[in-house]
């Protein structure tokens, strides 16, 4: 399946990129800081001006806050505010000086808080899936759960709490270690093709992972086999969250083995061609394979 690429990806996969990289080198953000610091001050220093400095600073903040919110609103109150204050106060040396310090000192403050929130965030979710697999040995398989979580996705598009999510998910519903970074690429896959959160993804993967787990001869590489399933998933005329809301109430029709997964998809793309909704399709299906 080949993976679609846009801005908001590109994007997307630098973010978890550099939050990867500053969680394992925190001292590089320092570095950044510093290198910022030496930047203004040379700036300042060969006598240009202060208000397009401080104009450039107020338009980064804002862009940083529409893209951390997406509310065109906010973002406007906080850029007309910050040019407005610019523009009202008379710059000194001194004062941007002290301007300068006092807002970098802010941002080491800030980083390094969330930098803590978010590995305790993530220790108590792996912690969580590690006393689900082995709680006589939760220590030893939470340090495999955290190796497996620091490692690249394919496509670099999961944040290191996104992959966090996935292990426990897989962890509550006894998915073999051995298996989850096949696992984790494959869910990242079915998110951005699908642009739908984490939880509905995992429960289609999972969906699939039990409908190959218990055909007879087990497949020797699931993952792969999910990728074909999800393939063919492609080839309806529904939109996918539509398909999520079908499988959710029509699975057991292939736990029970009522239909070939090929035959479950063909009923689906009939009915939906005759104009039946995902509610319509999930009852007919229910109360023809289901009695």
């Amino acid at each position: 399946m080949k993976k679609s690429k846009s801005l908001f990806e590109a994007l997307t996969a630098l973010k978890a990129v550099t939050q990867t990289l500053f969680k394992k080198m925190p001292v590089l953000f320092l570095v950044v800081v510093y290198l910022i610091d030496l930047g203004i001050r040379s700036y300042l220093s060969a006598g240009w001006s202060t208000t397009y400095l401080l104009g450039l600073l107020i338009l980064i903040i804002s862009i940083g806050i529409y893209v951390s919110s997406k509310s065109l609103s906010e973002t406007t109150l906080s850029f007309v505010l910050g040019i407005l204050t610019i523009y009202s106060i008379d710059w000194e040396k001194a004062n941007i000086t002290l301007f300068v310090i006092l807002y970098l000192a802010y941002i080491v403050v800030t980083f390094y808080i969330s930098a803590i929130r978010l590995a305790a965030k993530q220790e108590s979710i792996l912690t969580q899936a590690a006393c689900k697999l082995d709680i006589g040995n939760y220590k030893d398989v939470y340090k495999r759960l955290k190796n497996i979580s620091q490692k690249s996705t394919k496509y670099g598009q999961l944040s290191i709490l996104d992959k966090s999510e996935i292990i426990r998910y897989l962890a509550f519903r006894q998915v073999i270690i051995g298996e989850y970074e096949e696992a984790i690429n494959m869910i990242e896959l079915i998110k951005n093709v699908c642009q739908a959160e984490i939880t509905p993804c995992c429960e289609i993967y999972y969906g699939f992972y039990t409908y190959c787990h218990n055909q007879t001869p087990t497949p020797p590489n699931i993952s792969k086999e999910v990728e074909k399933m999800f393939d063919k998933v492609t080839t309806l005329t529904i939109s996918y969250l539509e398909f999520f809301e079908i499988f959710a109430q029509t699975k057991r029709i292939l736990i029970e083995k009522a239909l070939s997964f090929d035959k479950y998809l063909l009923e689906i793309k009939l009915l939906a061609l005759q104009g039946y909704s995902s509610a319509d399709i999930s009852e007919i299906m229910r109360e023809k394979y289901l009695k």
